[in-house]
C-alpha cells in the first residue's frame, strides 16, 4: 500500500474459516492494512478519507449499484458505526473464540442477544454468517453449560449470569 494510507477492513468471524477469504485479508495485512473479525457487522460501506461514503442502494443486492455521498452528517455517522465495530472487533491473527472471564465467549454471546432479540435460528445464522447447523449447535452446547431443559429457560438463567 502506498505510505500514508491506511486500509481498515472488518470480515465475519467466520472469515477465519473461509480459505479465499483468508488469504485475500492475509494478503491485505501483508501490504500494511489492518483487518480485524467480528460476529455481528454493520451494512457494507465504503469509507474515504472520512470525508466520502459509498453505501449499496440496496443492501440485500449490492449489485444494483451504490449510493456515492459527501454529506458531512451521513459520513460522520458512517465513521462513527464503523468505529464502534472496529473497537469491538478482533484483530485477525487473534484467536477470537477465548472466553471471556465470566464463561462465555464473544460468539455465544452473540447468538443470545440475536435470539432473544427475536430473530429465528435462521436469521440468527444468516446474521452471523454461519450454518443452522452451527447455531443448533451452538445453542445445544450453551442449553446444556447452563442446565436449561428449554430455550426459555436458557434464556432467564443466561440473563441471571449476565450473559445479556
Amino acid at each position: 500500500m502506498a505510505r500514508g494510507v491506511h486500509l481498515r477492513a472488518v470480515y465475519q468471524d467466520s472469515a477465519r474459516h473461509d480459505g479465499p477469504t483468508l488469504a485475500y485479508a492475509k494478503w491485505t495485512t501483508e501490504r500494511g492494512g489492518l483487518v480485524r473479525t467480528s460476529a455481528l457487522l454493520p451494512p457494507r460501506m465504503l469509507i474515504f478519507d472520512r470525508k466520502v461514503a459509498l453505501v449499496p442502494i440496496d443492501p440485500e443486492n449490492s449489485r444494483l449499484g451504490a449510493l456515492c455521498t459527501s454529506a458531512p452528517g451521513i459520513v460522520a455517522s458512517l465513521v462513527s458505526l464503523f468505529q464502534q465495530t472496529w473497537e469491538t472487533s478482533v484483530p485477525l491473527g487473534n484467536d477470537h473464540r477465548s472466553p471471556e472471564e465470566d464463561g462465555i465467549s464473544p460468539g455465544d454471546r452473540d447468538l443470545l442477544r440475536l435470539l432473544a432479540s427475536g430473530m429465528t435460528d435462521e436469521a440468527a445464522g444468516k446474521r452471523l454468517g454461519v450454518s443452522m447447523r452451527t447455531v443448533r449447535r451452538q445453542m445445544a452446547s450453551l442449553m446444556e453449560r447452563l442446565n436449561a431443559s428449554s430455550r426459555f429457560e436458557a434464556g432467564l438463567k443466561a440473563a441471571h449470569r449476565g450473559w445479556l
